[in-house]
């Protein structure tokens, strides 16, 4: 995790964050959220998350159970509450994923 950040719950307890990317099949398109959301995820948390890539085509069930209509989306499961970005996400997003994710300054 970035020195001087902390991940924190609605009721300011520290948690780690969960991510789940779903994506449809082997696609060029789905690639290319996988590698977006690592590398976010890897620059912003730098280890400290839980990512689950599902597969909508392999794991129907899922999507569902998640509500998910279209891919490629991130739902940020955890800090709650559910939060889902829909489509290919830019540069211009991260900074309404890092709000969702209650990236806050450590005051320690």
């Amino acid at each position: 995790m970035q020195q001087g950040v902390v991940l924190m719950d609605s009721t300011n307890q520290s948690v780690v964050p969960l991510l789940r990317l779903y994506v449809a099949g082997a696609t060029s398109r789905s690639t290319r959220a996988i590698t977006t959301v690592r590398r976010f995820c890897e620059r912003h948390l730098a280890g400290h998350y839980r990512l689950e890539i599902i597969d909508v085509y392999q794991q129907p069930d899922r999507a569902r159970e998640d509500h998910i209509i279209a891919t490629p989306t991130l739902l940020i499961v955890e800090p709650g509450p559910p939060t889902a970005f829909i489509g290919e996400l830019r540069s211009s997003d991260w900074p309404r994923v890092a709000a969702a994710l209650n990236l806050f300054p450590n005051d320690e």
